[in-house]
């Protein structure tokens, strides 16, 4: 068997959207690294340059920015979700958005040069863009969906979609990935 116990998990995922021969396998088991974070730990802040993909294995990673020094929740990574700076890490440039663990939080890292090096096999160059597609897709049906909800509309969208955000994350999170107070948001829960 090509695969460790800690790449189970990904080759899982993976397979999802397409099957991996042996050598794909082999190869992604020797490039990919185990990394564990603490909760509050992070993984990047602004202008640090992004060189790694992350494949969240358990625990949260919440991407955020700073503005008038108040903290703007972009999204609640959980598990079996990729995470990463998207415009650092494809265009060299400086994130300018910080990345941290909510929570103990196993990973599984692939850097720049790995990825580069594992899209010369074919079963993970086609995984690579089926999961893009697909997170396009996901983004902007989100967008679409969630934006012109109201705050309670948002709070059961959020349960009905990404539940481990709503039933793990700190309640000030999920108030600014709403877009609304944390006391506006203690009501919306208490209703329901």
């Amino acid at each position: 068997m090509y695969i460790s116990g800690q790449m189970e998990q990904l080759i899982h995922f993976i397979n999802r959207y397409t099957t991996l021969d042996k050598a794909a396998e082999k190869a992604l088991g020797e490039m990919a690294k185990p990394e564990n974070l603490q909760k509050n730990e992070f993984l990047l802040k602004p202008r640090q340059y992004c060189n790694k993909l992350w494949f969240i294995k358990s625990g949260l990673i919440r991407r955020y920015h700073v503005r008038k020094n108040k903290e703007l929740t972009i999204w609640i990574y959980y598990e079996n979700q990729w995470v990463t700076s998207s415009q650092s890490f494809f265009y060299h440039e400086p994130a300018s958005e910080y990345l941290q663990a909510c929570e103990n939080s196993e990973l599984i890292s692939i850097s720049e040069e790995a990825s580069q090096a594992l899209m010369q096999y074919p079963a993970i160059q086609k995984f690579s863009n089926r999961h893009l597609q697909e997170m396009l897709a996901c983004t902007e049906k989100f967008a679409l969906e969630f934006n012109p909800l109201s705050a309670g509309e948002k709070y059961q969208y959020l349960f009905d979609h990404a539940a481990p955000i709503m039933k793990r994350a700190k309640l000030g999170h999920i108030a600014s990935l709403m877009g609304i107070s944390q006391e506006t948001l203690s009501r919306i829960r208490a209703r329901n």
